[in-house]
Parts: C-alpha cells; sequence; structure tokens
C-alpha cells in the first residue's frame, strides 16, 4: 500500500474516533487515535529511513520502546510538536483505553494533537515525492 493511501486510512481511522467520541465511548475513540497516532510514527519513520524503521524491519513488529525512540528522532526532524502527538496518544492509549480513566471531553481537548500529527505526515509525503 502506497505512502498516501496508507495516511488515507489513517485519516478514516482518525474520524471514527470522532464518532466514537460523539457517542461518548472515549475507550475505543482513545485506541483508535493512539493506533493512528502509532502508524503516522511508522509511516515518518519509513520516510526518514530512521533506524528505527529498519530495525522494526529487520526485527518483525513495531514495540513501545521502538516507537518512541523514532518519536524522539522525529521531534528533532518536525518539532516539539510531534513529540507531544506522541506523548498523548501515549496516554490515550493506557489512560483512555487499558486504565479507562479518561472521559470523552478529556480525549476531545486534545484530540487536535493527533490531527496535527497526521498533517505532518501528509506534509512529508508531499516533500518525499517532490525529492
Amino acid at each position: 500500500m502506497s505512502l498516501n493511501a496508507r495516511v488515507e486510512e489513517l485519516e478514516k481511522r482518525f474520524q471514527e474516533a470522532l464518532e466514537y467520541l460523539k457517542k461518548g465511548d472515549a475507550v475505543q475513540a482513545a485506541e483508535k487515535l493512539y493506533k493512528v497516532a502509532e502508524n503516522t510514527i511508522k509511516i515518518l519513520s519509513e520516510i526518514n529511513r530512521l533506524p528505527e524503521y529498519e530495525k522494526a524491519k529487520q526485527e518483525g513488529p513495531w514495540w513501545t520502546k521502538l516507537l518512541d525512540r523514532a518519536a524522539r528522532r522525529l521531534r528533532d526532524i518536525y518539532g516539539e510538536e510531534l513529540r507531544d502527538a506522541w506523548t498523548t496518544a501515549y496516554k490515550f492509549h493506557q489512560r483512555g483505553f487499558h486504565e479507562e480513566q479518561l472521559t470523552a471531553e478529556d480525549i476531545m481537548e486534545e484530540v487536535y494533537k493527533i490531527e496535527d500529527l497526521l498533517k505532518i505526515a501528509e506534509k512529508a509525503i508531499k516533500e518525499s515525492i517532490q525529492s
């Protein structure tokens, strides 16, 4: 699947998460948003050929520590908002999905960070195609 198609799929998942939030289902929304962020980090790692991407390619699935390292490297490329979005996504995963401590309102306050992360990926794909 092309990078553009992968981002389009993530945008659909993001919209699904918003629908869950409208219904008040914070748990499902939190996990969808985390998955959007996780896969966006993977896409950006692939575009930038990060060592973490290469390691995941060689060893199999990504794990949290590898994603976290990739997000730190990507922060140096795309800025602090990327790292902040990843931190927020992980909070959604832990506190929203696993611990069920976040409300739909809690998540709505920060959902824009995940949307911004998608915009970073869209821009990165366009730039990678042009170069």
